[in-house]
Formats: C-alpha cells, sequence, structure tokens
C-alpha cells in the first residue's frame, strides 16, 4: 500500500500537466531573431543604443512592428523599464485578425507565451479575476496569429525577466464606455511591482493600407512625423478624449488606438506622473520607400499608480465668456481642418486648451457654415449645418460632431479643405430641450425649436425667425416641411420642443 501514493501522486502530476498548454510563438524568425542567441543579442544591443532613461517607467507605448523597423523605437521605451522591480506585466495590443468589443485573454488552459529565450508565464490569478469582468470576454482564438504582443516579448524577457505577464487583445469594435470599463478592472491588478504596456503602431501611410492623404506631398515623411508627433503628443499628455478625437476625426491610422485608448483611461484614473514621448520615426526613414509608411512612437509614463478616481461631477451650461466662446470656434475650425485634411490641429487644440467648466458641460452644438455676406450684419448663403440637439455629451464633443458632420450636410457637395478659407463659420452651443405643449408660448429669436410628428423632426435654430423675419404661423409652416410634412401639419398633433443658443461666429471676431 505504501508504494500505490506517489504513482496516484504521479497520476495527479501528469493530468495537471496535459491540461496545460503554451501558445507557440507565430512570428519568430520573421518580426524578429528565431535564434535565442541572436535574438537576446539584438534586444541588448538595441537596449544600449537606446542609452539610459531619466526616470523609471510605469507604463509604455512601444511599436511592434519587425526589428529592422520600429526594435530601435521600441528600445527608447524598454530602456525605461530596465533596473526596476517588475512582477506583473499587463500588455494591451490590437487585434489585427479578428474583430470584436472589449478584452481577449488566452485560452484557460494556456499557461505561458513562448519566445525563442523560453517562455514568459502568464499570471494566472490576474487572468482568472479578469474573467470575471464582462468586458473581458472576447474570443480567446484572436491570439493565435496575433504578432501584436509576441514582438514585445523578447524585450520583457530581457527587462522583466521574473514577470508574469497578464496579456489582453483589445477589439477595434471597443467603444470610449468600454476602455474605461476595462480601466477600471485593470486597475485592481496594479501593485507598485506592475507595468503596463500598450502596443500600437501609428500612421499606416499607402495604397496597401487604404490611406494615401499625403501620397501628393513633396515630403510625406515629415507630414506623417508632424501627424505622429501630435497624435503620440495627446498620449503622452494623459489625454484621453484629445487622443481619441484627434484619431477618430482625422482618420488616423493608428492600429492600436483601442489598447491605447485603454491604457490612458486608466493613466487618468488610477495614476499619478505624467509621460513623455521619447521617440518617433517611420519605416521610410529605414527603408527609403516612402509608398508604404509606418510611424512608430515610444511614449513612457512615470509616477506611481493609485486607486481609482471617479469623474468630477458633470458642470451644469452657463453663460459662455469670451475666452470660451474663441476656443470652441477654434474648435470647431480645427475639427474641420483636421478631418478634412487629415491633419494634426485638433490635437494641437487640445494641447493648448483647458477642457474644464462650460467646455465640460453637457450641451447640443450646431456647427454652420456659409458664404461671405457683402452686407455688413446680414449673413451669408448657407453652405452647410449640421448639428446635435440632445445635451447628452460635453460642449467640445458635441461641437467637434457637429463640425465633422457638417463636411457632409447631404443638401449640399462635400466640403473640400480649400473650401475652408472662403467660408465663414459660426457656433451655436445649446440648452438642453424643453418640451411645450402649446406652440404660442414660442418667442421666435429666442427659441429654437423641434417640431416632432408621425415619427418625423425637424429644427430650426432660434436666429433663422432672425434672419427670415417669419412670423410664426410661417417659422412652423417652413418647420412642417422640413419634416417632409405638410404646412399646416404643426396645428394638428404635432409636440414642440423649445431651447435657447448661444451664437457666436467668425464675424464676431
Amino acid at each position: 500500500m505504501k508504494k500505490a501514493v506517489p504513482l496516484v501522486l504521479g497520476a495527479l502530476l501528469w493530468c495537471a500537466c496535459a491540461d496545460a498548454a503554451i501558445r507557440p510563438a507565430a512570428v519568430a524568425g520573421q518580426f524578429y531573431p528565431g535564434d535565442a542567441v541572436q535574438l537576446r543579442a539584438e534586444v541588448q544591443q538595441l537596449l544600449e543604443g537606446a542609452g539610459s532613461a531619466s526616470q523609471s517607467a510605469d507604463a509604455i507605448i512601444v511599436p511592434h512592428a519587425g526589428y529592422p523597423f520600429s526594435g530601435a523605437t521600441a528600445a527608447h521605451a524598454f530602456a525605461a523599464l530596465r533596473g526596476r522591480k517588475i512582477e506583473r506585466v499587463i500588455l494591451l495590443g490590437p487585434s489585427h485578425y479578428v474583430r470584436f468589443s472589449g478584452g481577449a485573454l488566452p485560452a484557460p488552459d494556456i499557461t505561458a507565451f513562448a519566445t525563442p529565450m523560453g517562455p514568459v508565464p502568464l499570471d494566472l490569478g490576474a487572468l482568472a479575476r479578469l474573467r470575471t469582468c464582462a468586458d473581458f470576454s472576447g474570443p480567446a482564438g484572436a491570439h493565435t496569429r496575433e504578432h501584436s504582443l509576441e514582438v514585445e516579448l523578447p524585450f520583457l524577457r530581457v527587462v522583466a525577466p521574473d514577470a508574469k505577464l497578464v496579456p489582453v487583445l483589445v477589439g477595434a469594435g471597443t467603444d470610449r464606455a468600454t476602455e474605461r470599463h476595462m480601466a477600471r478592472c485593470l486597475q485592481s491588478l496594479l501593485t507598485p511591482a506592475t507595468v503596463v504596456v500598450a502596443s500600437s503602431d501609428f500612421t499606416h501611410h499607402g495604397a496597401m493600407y487604404g490611406w494615401t492623404p499625403f501620397a501628393n506631398r513633396k515630403d510625406p515623411g515629415a507630414a506623417q512625423l508632424e501627424l505622429g508627433r501630435a497624435t503620440a503628443g495627446r498620449a503622452a499628455a494623459i489625454d484621453p478624449r484629445g487622443f481619441e478625437e484627434q484619431v477618430e476625426v482625422s482618420g488616423d491610422t493608428v492600429c492600436g488606438a483601442r489598447p491605447i485608448g485603454v491604457l490612458l483611461q486608466l493613466l487618468a484614473h488610477a495614476f499619478k506622473g505624467s509621460g513623455e514621448l521619447a521617440a518617433i520615426t517611420t519605416s521610410g526613414q529605414v527603408s527609403g520607400n516612402w509608398s508604404q509608411v509606418v510611424t512608430y512612437a515610444a511614449v513612457r509614463f512615470s509616477g506611481s499608480w493609485t486607486r481609482w478616481r471617479e469623474d468630477s461631477p458633470q458642470p451644469h451650461l452657463g453663460t459662455l465668456d469670451a475666452a470660451q466662446r474663441k476656443a470652441l470656434l477654434a474648435l470647431a475650425r480645427a475639427a474641420l481642418r483636421s478631418h478634412l485634411g487629415h491633419g494634426p490641429e485638433l490635437a494641437t487644440w487640445f494641447a493648448t486648451h483647458h477642457v474644464a467648466g462650460n467646455l465640460q458641460a453637457n450641451a447640443g452644438a450646431f456647427v454652420t457654415l456659409r458664404h461671405p455676406s457683402s452686407t455688413p450684419h446680414v449673413p451669408g448663403p448657407l453652405r452647410a449645418c449640421m448639428g446635435i440637439i440632445e445635451a447628452r455629451a460635453p460642449a467640445v464633443d458635441a461641437v467637434v460632431s457637429s463640425a465633422v458632420s457638417a463636411a457632409h450636410d447631404p443638401r449640399f457637395p462635400q466640403l473640400q479643405l480649400s473650401d475652408l478659407g472662403r467660408l465663414e463659420l459660426e457656433v451655436s452651443v445649446l440648452s438642453p430641450p424643453k418640451r411645450v405643449a402649446d406652440p404660442r408660448a414660442i418667442v421666435l429669436g429666442r427659441d429654437g425649436v423641434v417640431l416632432s410628428k408621425l415619427g418625423r423632426r425637424a429644427v430650426y435654430l432660434p436666429q433663422v425667425a432672425t434672419e427670415t423675419g417669419w412670423d410664426l404661423p410661417t417659422f412652423l409652416s417652413h418647420l412642417s416641411e422640413k419634416a417632409g410634412l405638410p404646412a399646416d401639419a404643426w396645428r394638428h398633433g404635432a409636440s414642440f420642443e423649445v431651447f435657447t443658443a448661444q451664437v457666436f461666429g467668425d464675424r464676431d471676431e
């Protein structure tokens, strides 16, 4: 009977190992050397070339291209991890092959990720905790072919040899709210010995990427570096809104925008410190090929992790002062320029303006573009006018969204960047709409009006009545027709909401 004990224990140990698996390397020998000795030597050479960082980092953003193209840039971020105690690495990266929302974790039986220099063990306890969060239920199979996490592992084997890994792929369908929820779950894993790494390349420019706004520029590389520096600068400033608005509005092809978004939410709510753009370059500077170019950036964040801080209470919209009106007018112009010209203007606006007070308050907004008028105090012909009536987002977000919509007003030809210098810009910031039971309560010139009937809806801003001189019946008849209804539809069965607007534009400058 005594001999049976080790046999049973041996069987139990064998079963435990049989249930475990190691995720094999998918791009060893392609993106980085497949030989362990050669790989270690190359990583160490890249780190030595980066020099010493002035401060150790708690989080970094690094590229994930082949080492000949992005390795030197990545080393500028990884160098800031050398010499510090690291027990856990939360590694966030984009999913290039599978689309989903939220985070995808490896299959539960995966215990390590393979590298030519040996396996990197997973933090199974941390992964088990994340599996209890609904936003981390993405497909485990997304990890099979993915390179965005794997390319970072050789660097981590050198700078954090004892660390356990928490690998998370962030789907391209992830929205801002989900990024924040994911960050809230990840905060529970933060310790002084935890670092967070977000893996992302920046602008992808060329026909194979389907994005060529700089193709006709004399120096497309300079245009890409300018855009990349501005976009990465918003990340370094720990500005989630500015980063995401710049990427979304300009169309910038940052493949890891969603994992960077998760990191920025984490830094904005559970970190005390600052960031810096450590390096930025392009593949064209290595290959000399400017027809297909990718931008790479290395960003370092130094400080300390904290408890989760909730956002400040949402302020109520008040009267905009002169500086706020000027800021929102400049914001609309920057959004139009970034959207139509794919440039850095929106990031520059966020770099030079503090979003607080009325700019942070929920509001509706409209952006109007007009041809110049030769008559003082008389608006010129309309060129575009689009907006958001409901006060469901901060004024800055509403103005940006309205500006982008105005570029595509379906009543007019699509705006071109060259049009902007010939048009006058106007912004209307709206109060929350309030329902009125009787249209006779509408005060023309003060109230904007929303008419709804039979599933149709139309809106006039307050200035429409002033500009046209219509009386109330005429005003409401035109509004009914704008909604696709008969002119007298407002008289029976229609509902009305009113709002006020703070209106300002180029003519007020």
